[in-house]
């Protein structure tokens, strides 16, 4: 049996070394499906209670991600940026969305999310990374 909770954040990130616009500093609307699974229910019937998930995902998806900047520390302009605004995330990864849903994981399972079914982190409409 396998659940899944949706969860949205605003981020904004830029590209280092990539040639297109994602060069430039731009921002995106995500949304977070996190899957978790289970062989069999707890004793009230659920996999897990989609309010414990969202006591462990909420918490790292505003801490981390919703409404910050995310800049690989590569790239020549990640300094400045934090100088100009602290809020801004010098980060050890190209933010791609290949990247970030990884970094999520990572986080999830850190924080004591068991039994991860998979990740869906949609950068766009129609565009997503998945674990």
């Amino acid at each position: 049996m396998k659940i899944s909770r949706i969860f949205w954040f605003s981020m904004g990130h830029t590209l280092h070394d990539y040639q297109g616009k994602c060069a430039n500093l731009h921002g995106h609307n995500y949304q977070l499906s996190v899957i978790v699974e289970s062989d069999t229910l707890n004793d009230q019937g659920m996999v897990m209670d989609f309010g414990d998930m969202k006591d462990i995902v909420k918490p790292i998806i505003d801490k981390q991600y919703d409404h910050r900047f995310l800049v690989y520390q590569r790239d020549p302009r990640a300094d400045t940026l934090k100088l100009l605004d602290p809020t801004v995330k010098i980060v050890q990864f190209n933010p791609t969305a290949e990247w970030l849903v990884l970094d999520i994981e990572e986080r999830l399972l850190k924080a004591g999310l068991q039994r991860i079914a998979g990740l869906r982190l949609w950068e766009t409409e129609d565009s997503y990374a998945e674990i």
